[in-house]
């Protein structure tokens, strides 16, 4: 056996952290400054953008834009080294140590760390149906804007706001909201319990918080315990009636259902009860960190500073877990700086007794919000470490242990085990020895030991298409599924029916545990896609190498009424090109390598690389298409070129009409291209392009795509029902972006 080349260590344990708050957010920063060689972390969320709490008023005030107040999470994890999931947990597994989802396989680890906040206290009748809670604050902002789109209206009526809550997130909320709202066209009341705010605070703050809401309008309502709520209408356990037209709920929150499911121990609230360590006292490969987590011994205030201050003590106790060692002890402060926005720019900063309220303080609260918020914008550029091809000596020993080291064998030394591959295609439901299997078109069956499928082959016409994809994306099973998709499309535009489909897999170097857990993976999501389009996967072959990547072999055979080849290939001048999908793929995940696209924009750019072709193209046939191609690494000139000079003909596009993915042409703006652009671009040579072009237009019709859509050609006469029966199917952006003419050239407009 031969010293393995690669730089890079085994894969041996997995963290992963859930929820995007803000001790995990800072946790990632550090890790990247520190990574821990064999170990990967891995932050599952919901969302790719998470908000700064602190900076909710300044929103609300029209101080702050959204983007001014969110974390990029999916830059952040791509900067850092971090494999980022963008999915809502159903449930944790504490048994089988798995972050469950409602329609994916689940997420398996080694230590965990919860860091998801907290959920409003909706157990008052009727708040649940009738109230907005500021939480989570993607809901309550859109809330916000509908309301104030609202009064915009110039026959609106005058409005009433109530803000349910006392606390200092409940100040913030409703001054904010006074200052934004017009005077003469609403009124806002902040509702109390008591007869003063900010109980458990120095008074003096209280008293400050008050006058400053009276000062601009507020109605208070005091010693108002709500009873109830309903439509339009709050009350209180005293039997008063306050009218309302909308209600904001930023009272005492609770623990997110899921976790009295989980079998963690909780405390009275529902939070995860944590020790001095900020681990689970009742499964000590959890950690809980922020609003979730409950330190039993020595509870600290739900406030953002906390959260904060726990991510250094975290990012330490997370390592030292996987290594057996020590941890260290997190020892909340009693008192801590509180700083509180007035609406205006304005603000209240208080510490024990001392509080005072002034300008100059908001500059001052603004100032620490904007720092924090340049820890996650102004990523530093980062340098690797060779002390980063070294395991840890406890890591090490592991590793030697359970699978391999750092030396790994070449050549068939180097596949994934037979028992490995066995586990993963059982759970699967996939055949693991002789078969025998058949359609209406084929049979197939294996050979005794099942290294070759032996194909009953049934029609005369064979189609064969094969692609291959490196990790584009982080998440293995995003990736099975995309490699499937994008493998399918060469298929669909020669109307064939895919009846099997072969895979090879390279899989990062791990421990036969890791291996496992990412075959399951990408399999998963292989095996799904395959069987929504009736495909059978026979088999194929695994490696371990540096980096994920998945080639995929179809095989298929055309419909008896398309052998006829020239009834097919027939196109007449004025047909029409239609484009089924947006493009800028190459161009979105170029500069997401530089952090410089919106996480937002990539999601975006995956829900249509995740999109089958399948029904686009039988929807185009059904219209009389006479030849189609998938737009993919040639991009859209490219493979435009490819179809016309089989067919022959020439082609008018205009380059306005062709629609582009979200970010595509800012990027392209700031000169944003490709790694295959310079190589694309030369196609421009044998085409009629407009001097007027620019070359940020030109680059994304050049842009490859993974997973693009499709180029069709359609009869004129049937354009419009074609477009609308795309559009009814949800290809919403397919459009017609030029004709075939009678000359040889294509031209770009």
């Amino acid at each position: 056996m031969e010293q393995g080349t690669m730089n890079t260590v085994p894969l041996v344990r997995d963290v992963c952290l859930l929820g995007g708050g803000h001790s995990h957010v800072l946790l990632i920063r550090q890790w990247a400054m520190k990574p821990m060689p064999g170990v990967r972390l891995t932050l599952v969320s919901s969302a790719t953008q998470t908000p700064y709490s602190g900076m909710l008023p300044g929103l609300v005030a029209g101080h702050y834009s959204v983007s001014d107040i969110h974390i990029d999470l999916r830059n952040l994890c791509t900067w850092a080294g971090v494999r980022f999931i963008e999915q809502t947990a159903d449930s944790v597994d504490l048994d089988n140590k798995r972050i469950c989802f409602a329609t994916r396989p689940g997420i398996d680890f080694d230590v965990l760390s919860l860091d998801t906040g907290s959920t409003p206290d909706l157990g008052v009748p009727g708040a649940a149906r009738h109230v907005t809670p500021v939480k989570p604050i993607s809901d309550f902002y859109a809330r916000w804007q509908e309301i104030r789109t609202r009064l915009e209206e110039p026959q609106a009526e005058p409005l009433t706001v109530a803000v349910v809550g006392s606390g200092a997130g409940g100040f913030e909320l409703v001054t904010a909201i006074r200052h934004t709202l017009p005077q003469q066209r609403s009124r806002v009341h902040w509702i109390l319990r008591d007869e003063e705010p900010l109980r458990g605070r120095p008074k003096k703050v209280g008293r400050l918080a008050l006058e400053s809401a009276l000062r601009a309008g507020i109605e208070v309502v005091t010693r108002f315990d709500v009873r109830d709520v309903g439509a339009g209408k709050l009350r209180a356990s005293d039997g008063r009636e306050l009218a309302c037209d909308e209600v904001l709920w930023c009272t005492g929150a609770v623990g997110p259902a899921w976790l009295a499911e989980s079998g963690l121990l909780l405390d009275k609230r529902g939070f995860v009860a944590t020790n001095a360590y900020l681990q689970s006292i009742s499964h000590d490969f959890v950690f809980a960190t922020g609003d979730i987590g409950t330190q039993i011994n020595s509870p600290s205030a739900k406030a953002g500073v906390f959260a904060v201050r726990q991510a250094p003590v975290l990012f330490e106790n997370l390592r030292h877990s996987v290594l057996g060692e020590d941890l260290k002890i997190f020892n909340p402060q009693g008192d801590f700086l509180s700083l509180m926005a007035t609406g205006p720019k304005r603000a209240i900063a208080s510490r024990g007794p001392i509080a005072i309220e002034a300008d100059w303080v908001w500059l001052w609260k603004d100032h620490i919000d904007q720092k924090f918020m340049r820890l996650f914008t102004d990523l530093p550029r980062l340098n690797m470490n060779a002390s980063l091809n070294r395991l840890p000596n406890a890591l090490h020993d592991l590793a030697a242990a359970t699978g391999p080291d750092a030396m790994l064998c070449k050549g068939c030394g180097s596949k994934v085990g037979d028992a490995v591959l066995e586990r993963v295609l059982a759970s699967l439901g996939q055949p693991t020895y002789s078969v025998e299997l058949t359609d209406s078109q084929s049979g197939t069956r294996h050979s005794p030991a099942r290294d070759t499928a032996v194909v009953e082959w049934r029609a005369d016409s064979l189609v064969q298409s094969v692609d291959q994809i490196n990790a584009i994306v982080d998440d293995p099973y995003v990736l099975g599924r995309m490699a499937v998709v994008h493998a399918l499309s060469d298929v669909v535009t020669v109307d064939a029916v895919p009846v099997s489909a072969q895979v090879v897999v390279t899989l990062p170097r791990g421990v036969v545990t890791m291996v496992e857990r990412d075959l399951t993976q990408l399999m998963s999501g292989i095996v799904e896609v395959l069987e929504e389009e009736s495909c059978q996967l026979l088999g194929g072959h695994t490696v371990q190498g540096g980096e994920l990547s998945v080639a995929v072999v179809i095989n298929g055979h055309l419909r008896s009424a398309d052998k006829d080849r020239s009834q097919v290939m027939r196109v007449t001048p004025g047909d029409v090109l239609v484009l089924t999908q947006p493009l800028g793929t190459g161009t979105l995940f170029a500069g997401h390598m530089l952090q410089q696209t919106s996480g937002d924009d990539i999601s975006n750019a995956i829900d249509f690389m995740l999109t089958s072709n399948t029904l686009a193209a039988n929807l185009l046939r059904e219209h009389g298409c006479a030849a189609m191609t998938d737009v993919t690494g040639f991009g859209l000139t490219g493979h435009l070129r490819r179809l016309l000079v089989g067919l022959g003909t020439g082609a008018v596009v205009e380059s306005s009409l062709v629609p582009m993915l979200n970010g595509a042409e800012q990027l392209a703006a700031n000169g944003i291209r490709s790694s295959l652009w310079q190589d694309n671009r030369q196609v421009m040579e044998q085409l009629d392009v407009n001097a007027t072009l620019g070359e940020d237009t030109l680059s994304l019709l050049c842009d490859p795509q993974t997973g693009g859509g499709l180029l069709a050609i359609v009869p004129a006469n049937q354009l419009s029902n074609c477009l609308s029966a795309l559009h009814e199917s949800n290809f919403q952006y397919a459009v017609a972006i030029g004709a075939i003419n009678e000359s040889s050239k294509i031209s770009i407009n």
